[in-house]
């Protein structure tokens, strides 16, 4: 064991075999000459952007997609050389910059374009771009029809290097709208064929069209959920053998007793129905433990879902407490969760005691980057990654 994991109260194991496995388990679904872009926005999805696109550079991973140009410059300034699309459109400054460490960059309006095709003029080097196209999730792009006379615009600009082309999916577990979205997109690619206009490489599908729309594949796919081990919603695939990379973890406190009847935290939300042992555990909301993505009901069966959800935790039903593990074994979280601290009820015949190892359900875009990764290679090897 290292020196700073023995010393830590809480950090996050981040299974780099694991994404290995994972990454396996896509190429065999993969068409033949569909490439494979990592995505790694969020910090890799909380999993620590630096190290997790270095371990996948190593496995053959060659393109690599992110949010802003902030993430991918922090890639950059960590020598990271392989080639990164930005997917959010940029400021004219930043169409400098990114040009300047040879960034593909997306084209989402006709003045994305002149913008980004004055400054490579300025910085005197071709920018490598991606036209974005709006087929139905309305965030930004061209639609089908403004998209035409732009391409042709970008095809013919001798400053520009028209990399590549792609849509993004409103509503991919829905299929009618999927298929829709893409026979839209498609009819774009071909009226641009007819024209004699070929971009290398298009792409449309993520995690979730990638395993539902195999003959969406085209010349790429964006990946990142499946990547790092779980399904998108509500699309758990039997034969596809995904592994957990991600573990939240921290060493217990202090252990207390208290007798039956005994309230638990803020507003003695919870009370004890029997004498029990309760782990002081040093990970609270700061951290990001129970803290909730509460985003806006898609259907009234949604926002029912939401509501008997509240209900149930109210009444501090088991079945939508949060849990965490220790030693194997699962213990019910207790209460409100403090700023920095959460109490856990522990089983009768649980032998634990302080400073014991437990695994807690903090989900990890939310995770605090405070926290450090720690990165194992097999479970003899120690890590060589750390990221405080």
């Amino acid at each position: 064991m290292t020196e700073w994991k023995a010393n830590a109260d809480k950090w996050i194991e981040v299974d780099l075999d694991a994404i290995s496995h994972n990454l396996q388990e896509i190429r065999k679904r993969m068409r033949e000459g569909t490439r494979l872009m990592a995505v790694v926005k969020a910090n890799a999805y909380g999993l620590g952007a630096v190290p997790v696109t270095r371990a996948l550079i190593k496995l053959g991973v060659d393109l690599f997609g992110v949010t802003f140009i902030s993430e991918a410059l922090q890639l950059r300034d960590n020598g990271v050389s392989d080639d990164i699309l930005v997917f959010s459109p940029l400021l004219y400054e930043d169409y400098v910059t990114a040009i300047q460490n040879d960034l593909a960059v997306t084209v989402g309006s006709a003045t994305d374009l002149d913008l980004v095709a004055n400054a490579a003029t300025q910085v005197g080097k071709k920018a490598r771009i991606h036209i974005k196209v709006d087929t139905g999730l309305g965030r930004f792009g061209l639609t089908v029809g403004e998209a035409l006379p732009v391409v042709r615009k970008a095809y013919a600009c001798e400053t520009l290097v028209l990399e590549g082309i792609y849509t993004h999916f409103a509503e991919a577990t829905e299929d009618s709208v999927t298929i829709k979205q893409f026979e839209s997109f498609r009819s774009l690619l071909e009226d641009l064929e007819k024209q004699d206009i070929r971009i290398p490489i298009r792409h449309c599908c993520g995690s979730s069209a990638f395993l539902r729309h195999p003959q969406m594949h085209l010349d790429a796919v964006r990946i990142g959920t499946i990547l790092y081990g779980q399904f998108p919603a509500g699309q758990a695939r039997p034969d596809v053998k995904l592994r957990e990379c991600y573990h939240f973890k921290a060493r217990i406190t202090a252990i207390r007793h208290f007798k039956k009847g005994s309230y638990l935290g803020y507003y003695r939300t919870y009370r004890l129905p029997r004498d029990s042992r309760v782990a002081v555990i040093p990970v609270g909301l700061v951290d990001g433990l129970g803290v909730e993505a509460m985003p806006k009901p898609s259907g009234l069966t949604d926002l029912l879902k939401m509501w008997v959800k509240l209900g149930a935790s109210f009444l501090n039903l088991n079945r939508t407490t949060l849990t965490a593990v220790i030693k194997g074994q699962l213990v019910y979280i207790r209460g409100k969760v403090f700023m920095q601290f959460c109490l856990a009820e522990i089983p009768s015949g649980l032998q634990i005691e302080a400073g014991d190892v437990v695994t807690l359900p903090v989900k990890r875009t939310l995770a605090s980057l405070s926290v450090p990764r720690f990165y194992p290679r097999g479970e003899q090897q120690p890590a060589d990654d750390f990221v405080p």
